[in-house]
């Protein structure tokens, strides 16, 4: 009876090192080498839909998201590939274990790129992301205002410099990443809907923020929540108050349309092989079948001119390096023709046997968009968000 290698599912642990990374592929040039760039590094800004009475309010990041152009694409490793037909091969990486940023928002950013490519798109007014309110990233906005005065109290003048506008605008600028990856790491603990959470704070006379303290939160995680209020104590404003500003934050989180990627298991790296898997060589083999593989998603195209997206397919090798299965994971392929084209394609394929043993790795394929959509510039004003001013709470 054949036995296979044990590869636990991802969805909490630690992201992973580059060190590993490199150690896991053998191929350190892979592996993001100092001043490579990325454009999945930077935060994603896609048009809000308009908002209607009722609608989740949206947040998105600050700077625009590079859709790679036709036949160029970013590898799950880092480093950029062209190839002149219709399918691009990423590195393949073993199962559970795909390369990831060490530094939390690039590897926020990285995976919402990797989200979006899963999704793909399609003709198919049904598909996900031909929907108007589309986004696949976690939806956040931050909202600031003065603490209500207690009856009675002495009014307060005027602040100088530090404006209301300035902290709400600085609230923003620096705790969307902080905000947003409190919310993600919760998300992939135990899913939720979002919410708000409101945080009081006292902005002190250094411009640092000296106290904070949970007033409420919806998340219906109690982690996450209390993470943002960690968050709200390490944000700094400028120019310093004259005198202490006592404030409200509302930090509205809310899950995006895509699915997050699933962190690489610490236990699956241990146990990996040393220096056998040879990525260059697997790629190598798969892109041997090239032109089988554009004629799969050339076909589809024929029916779908606006079909792209990623396609992560799961191969278990039996002990001689054949095919023992092919299943689709991580994506979901808009086109279920092209997909099982490619599926049997590599399922004929005779791999480099890894340690003589049962083994399952991933080959990313990427089916680049026709026509690069248009760039839009970055979200500088969500508009009204809902909150809730409930004096007692203050």
């Amino acid at each position: 009876m054949l036995t296979f290698l044990p590869f636990l599912r991802a969805v909490k642990a630690p992201a992973t090192s580059l060190a590993v990374c490199a150690l896991i592929l053998g191929l350190a040039v892979d592996c993001l080498p100092a001043g490579t760039s990325r454009a999945s590094q930077r935060p994603a800004a896609l048009p809000p839909p308009a908002v209607k009475a009722g609608a989740i309010p949206e947040r998105l990041a600050d700077a625009p998201l590079d859709v790679p152009e036709a036949g160029v694409t970013m590898t799950d490793a880092g480093t950029a590939s062209t190839y002149a037909g219709q399918i691009s091969v990423d590195l393949p990486y073993p199962l559970d274990a795909r390369p990831r940023a060490q530094n939390p928002e690039p590897a926020a950013a990285e995976d919402e790129d990797l989200a979006r490519w899963n999704v793909g798109g399609s003709s198919a007014p049904s598909s996900a992301s031909s929907q108007g309110s589309y986004h696949p990233a976690t939806r956040v906005v931050v909202d600031t205002r003065p603490a209500k005065r207690r009856p009675g109290a002495r009014a307060l003048p005027a602040p100088r410099g530090l404006t209301q506008q300035r902290v709400q605008a600085q609230a923003r600028s620096h705790g969307y990443w902080p905000f947003r990856l409190c919310f993600e790491l919760g998300q992939r603990d135990k899913k939720g809907t979002g919410g708000e959470t409101r945080v009081a704070f006292t902005i002190g006379t250094r411009g640092k923020v000296r106290a904070a303290r949970l007033l409420d939160s919806k998340l219906g995680n109690a982690a996450s929540a209390a993470c943002m209020v960690r968050e709200v104590l390490k944000l700094e404003f400028t120019p310093a108050p004259s005198s202490a500003l006592r404030m409200v934050a509302s930090i509205q989180v809310y899950p995006g349309d895509a699915d997050l990627p699933l962190e690489p298991e610490m236990a699956v790296l241990a146990a990996l092989p040393r220096g056998d898997f040879d990525a260059e060589a697997m790629r190598a083999r798969v892109l041997a079948k090239q032109p089988e593989l554009d004629a799969c998603f050339a076909e589809a195209r024929k029916s779908d001119p606006a079909l792209w997206g990623r396609l992560a397919l799961a191969l278990i090798l039996e002990m001689d390096g054949t095919v023992h299965r092919v299943t689709e994971v991580e994506s979901q392929f808009p086109n279920a023709a092209a997909s099982r084209c490619a599926q049997a394609l590599l399922s004929s394929v005779v791999f480099p046997s890894v340690n003589g043993k049962p083994f399952s790795f991933v080959v990313p394929l990427r089916l680049s968009p026709q026509e690069a959509p248009t760039k839009t510039g970055p979200d500088a004003d969500p508009g009204p968000s809902v909150t809730s001013d409930d004096a007692s709470a203050d």
